[in-house]
């Protein structure tokens, strides 16, 4: 006799949008080998995307490592732009500097808005640039309503995206 857990086959894809135990929201449950929607609930409903604008600004960022346009290695500069973003951040000194492997580490383990700035401008020339970036690879991965507008998930009421 199989257990529920052997029974369920392959890796298990859930994307939900909102947060805290009693949050309601876009929620998406898929099984990632074959794409079949396991529940769904609100899926195409516009939300804000908050921390899973980080997972698209690392995404970009291993691009363009791929792309060859920077290293793990590179060193990229702490702007004043990325000195004003709201907490939660490392708040280096302007002028500082850091690899993109740290950087990276930062945004991810950290949720740092600072270093997601960072890095966007090392990307893209500008928040703006980067911005175009991450709406272009949306778009290629068939995130067709999603908008991008800055590198960190701060609040902007044009950054939206579903399920």
């Amino acid at each position: 006799m199989r257990s529920a857990a052997a029974a369920v086959s392959g890796a298990i894809l859930l994307a939900s949008l909102a947060s805290g135990p009693a949050a309601a929201g876009p929620t998406l449950l898929l099984d990632a080998d074959n794409g079949r929607v396991l529940y769904a609930e609100d899926q195409d409903d516009l939300w804000h995307p908050a921390s899973l604008t980080k997972i698209m600004t690392a995404y970009v960022t291993f691009e363009a490592i791929k792309a060859g346009k920077l290293t793990l290695e590179t060193k990229i500069p702490y702007s004043e732009n990325a000195s004003l973003q709201a907490p939660s951040k490392i708040g280096l000194p302007v002028g500082a500097e850091m690899s993109v492997e740290l950087a990276l580490q930062a945004l991810i383990i950290k949720s740092a808005n600072d270093v997601a700035v960072m890095l966007a401008e090392a990307v893209g020339g500008s928040e703006q640039g980067f911005a175009t970036l991450m709406n272009a690879t949306a778009k290629r991965l068939g995130m067709s309503r999603s908008n991008f507008v800055n590198p960190n998930g701060l609040p902007n009421a044009e950054q939206v995206t579903t399920a």
